[in-house]
């Protein structure tokens, strides 16, 4: 056996370390430039998303202004249950996307905050359906109403 001495030993791992220094410097700057645009994604997702939220409360409010006495209750529910047809695909899809997004962590966490504000918006449509059911708005009066009521004394 050669016996090492120290000179011998701190040259081998000043060879050494250029050997496995240099890579693991490079894999842990291209690991921080990852994170940090992960970072950045997450932020402008969340940014979108909170345009989205604000867009949909700015819809339901214009929903709400509606003035429902210019349409027979006929046609009220026919829209209603349009729209809440087209609210209900619209959470499928979401809830598709969800799942194929579920491993990717931080935008699952998006999209679930994204369809459960669908899926308030349209449980918010169907309570004000069931309302119209119960209450119905007022009914146009025909010609023909109009004729009767005034004819007969």
């Amino acid at each position: 056996m050669v016996a090492m001495n120290w000179e011998l030993i701190g040259t081998v791992i000043g060879a050494l370390s250029m050997l496995v220094g240099i890579p693991l410097s490079a894999l842990v700057l291209y690991l921080r430039a990852i994170r940090e645009d992960q970072r950045h994604l997450q932020a402008h997702l969340a940014r979108r998303l909170d345009k989205v939220e604000a867009d949909c409360q700015q819809v339901e409010k214009t929903v709400e202004h509606v003035q429902r006495r210019y349409t027979t209750k006929e046609e009220w529910i026919r829209e209603t249950m349009l729209a809440r047809t087209q609210l209900e695909r619209l959470t499928e899809l979401m809830a598709r996307l969800e799942a194929e997004l579920e491993s990717s962590r931080g935008l699952a966490t998006q999209f679930v905050r994204a369809t459960n504000a669908i899926i308030e918006l349209t449980d918010r449509l169907s309570q004000r359906l069931a309302e119209t059911k119960i209450q119905a708005p007022p009914r146009k009066e025909t010609a023909r109403e109009t004729h009767h009521r005034t004819a007969v004394p």
